[in-house]
């Protein structure tokens, strides 16, 4: 199962989906791993608002007693500036969950401008 979600986070980093990235920023939490609440900053797949979303960058557990530096593979949903996801630590070899800020843009139609006609 592991290596299905890391196989399928980096296809789709590494597709087309990278048009517009953006940035999270939040918490997380390492199961099994003991190294308690962390930080985390990940890079998305896109900025835009309510989408399912992939990500992966380091996170940093400064309450650790052993390794403090995790790389996760993350899988999610952000809505307007904030997101939720969960995946699995490369080095820390653990599942983890993260939630907080995301860089995110709302989904603009342009206005249609009207021209009025003399007739």
């Amino acid at each position: 199962m592991k290596k299905v979600l890391i196989a399928a986070a980096l296809a789709a980093m590494s597709s087309s989906a990278f048009a517009d990235p953006g940035v999270f920023v939040g918490v997380t939490y390492a199961f099994g791993a003991n190294n308690g609440v962390g930080i985390t900053l990940q890079a998305t797949s896109t900025r835009h608002e309510n989408r399912g979303i992939v990500a992966a960058g380091v996170s940093f557990y400064p309450y650790a007693v052993g390794q403090k530096i995790g790389i996760p593979i993350d899988v999610g949903y952000q809505w307007k500036n904030a997101a939720l996801l969960g995946g699995y630590d490369l080095l820390l070899k653990e599942w983890e969950l993260s939630a907080g800020y995301a860089d995110t843009k709302g989904d603009s139609t342009p206005t249609p401008v009207v021209i009025p006609t003399n007739t």
